[in-house]
C-alpha cells in the first residue's frame, strides 16, 4: 500500500513527493518511507486536479520495483528468523508442537 504524505512544488510544478509504503505477508508487516525528487518537475494535469493516486503513479513508475524488492527482502528475513519473547516482557513457556 502506497501513500503520499507530502509534496514539494515550485509554483505549480511538483518537484518531490514523500511516500510511505507498507507490505503485509501473514503475520509480518514491513514499511518504508522516503522522499523521491523528480528528475524533472511533474505536472501533466492542472495542479488543482492532482490527486494522491496520480503522484503515487509517478513515484511507483520511478522507484516502485526497487521499493517492492527491498520490502520483499525484509519480509523474507523476518520469516526466516525465530520469534522470541523480548527480555523485558513476561516470560511464558509455550511448547513447540
Amino acid at each position: 500500500m502506497w501513500k503520499i504524505l507530502e509534496i514539494k512544488a515550485e509554483g505549480e510544478l511538483i518537484t518531490a513527493a514523500r511516500y510511505f509504503c507498507t507490505e503485509v505477508k501473514g503475520d509480518y508487516t514491513v514499511e518504508t518511507e522516503g522522499w523521491w525528487h523528480f528528475a524533472e518537475p511533474k505536472l501533466t494535469i492542472p495542479f488543482a486536479d492532482v490527486i494522491e493516486e496520480t503522484v503515487i503513479e509517478w513515484v511507483t513508475d520511478a522507484i516502485g520495483a526497487q521499493v517492492k524488492q527491498r520490502l520483499d527482502e525484509q519480509l523474507a528475513t523476518l520469516e526466516s528468523q525465530k520469534k522470541v519473547i523480548a527480555p523485558w516482557l513476561p516470560q511464558v513457556f509455550t511448547p513447540e508442537v
